[in-house]
């Protein structure tokens, strides 16, 4: 791996794109399980939903790192990751095969939390948890969702900054809810010191590429899944919602995927000298990606 913040870069809009591949390619097979996350997918009251679960989520993990129950934490992020790879592997394979597949999942991570096995179980916890929400919200409801969150996480790191607190505890618990993309060939994300040092007093998001980047002292950049979870939704949100194109094609859900990439580039290109909110550009981007798109497509959104 070069140690050029260029291929970092490169790096994590590859695992970015892998994520959306992914969730496009199960999403066939996560819609035939009937399974879904919401009754009704054109409530405009689903993004309320889903921001008082990722609340409720974001103050249980806050008040459990400010007690010091890593235990917890560590706890309830492995049942959220083994009921992730639960829906993702029932689709295709009987219940007990889904089972072996989640417990794998969570043993590996126990007991082998080494970068590539976090970065691929996060490409397949965040394409599963992207085509269970797509699915269960049209466009409107995902869109007022990304317009909400975006807003919610430049706040939560700009202001507020509990966002950036939370991102250094599980840096710190090394939980699996971040891209890690190292710096060096001979990085090891397991024997990784420098994350749980003390002495080491600069946010993981001070450094530049990803919106949840690590300091220049560490040996690896890291990027949170929800950055690939979130645009990743209204991809499919379109493609499942909105009529196919030409060829099989669906304009909008392309033109939202290729919005994503833009937002990301425009992320990276940035120069500041405090954390990155990454879902205002990654939204920004996704949305008006997904705009361009219905418009090339003569398809009305709304």
């Amino acid at each position: 791996m070069s140690d050029s913040p260029r291929i970092q870069s490169l790096s994590m809009l590859f695992l970015v794109m892998a994520v959306q591949i992914l969730a496009l390619a199960v999403t066939p097979a996560m819609s035939a399980s009937q399974e879904r996350v919401f009754e009704d997918p054109t409530s405009a009251a689903n993004p309320i939903y889903y921001m008082l679960l990722i609340l409720a989520f974001t103050a249980l993990l806050l008040l459990a790192i400010k007690k010091n129950l890593s235990w917890l934490v560590s706890g309830f992020i492995q049942i959220a990751i083994a009921s992730s790879i639960y829906y993702l592997a029932v689709a295709f394979l009987p219940p007990i095969y889904a089972l072996l597949a989640a417990a794998g999942g969570l043993l590996l991570v126990r007991y082998y939390p080494e970068w590539y096995v976090i970065d691929g179980l996060g490409i397949a916890v965040s394409a599963g948890i992207s085509s269970l929400f797509g699915l269960s919200m049209t466009v409107i409801p995902a869109l007022i969702l990304l317009v909400i969150l975006a807003a919610y996480d430049a706040i939560s790191v700009y202001k507020t900054r509990h966002m950036v607190s939370l991102a250094e505890g599980v840096l710190k618990m090394k939980a699996p809810l971040l891209f890690v993309v190292p710096k060096s060939r001979g990085y090891s994300f397991r024997r990784d010191q420098s994350i749980l040092s003390s002495s080491d007093q600069t946010s993981p998001a001070d450094e530049k590429p990803g919106s949840r980047a690590s300091s220049g002292k560490r040996g690896a950049y890291f990027l949170g899944l929800g950055d690939a979870i979130i645009p990743t939704i209204l991809v499919i949100s379109a493609n499942t919602t909105l009529p196919p194109g030409s060829f099989g094609v669906n304009i909008p859900a392309l033109g939202a995927m290729l919005g994503t990439y833009l937002g990301f580039l425009l992320l990276m290109s940035t120069s500041r000298d405090r954390p990155q909110a990454g879902l205002p550009f990654l939204n920004s981007g996704v949305i008006l990606g997904f705009l361009a798109g219905c418009a090339l497509a003569g398809v009305s959104p709304f």
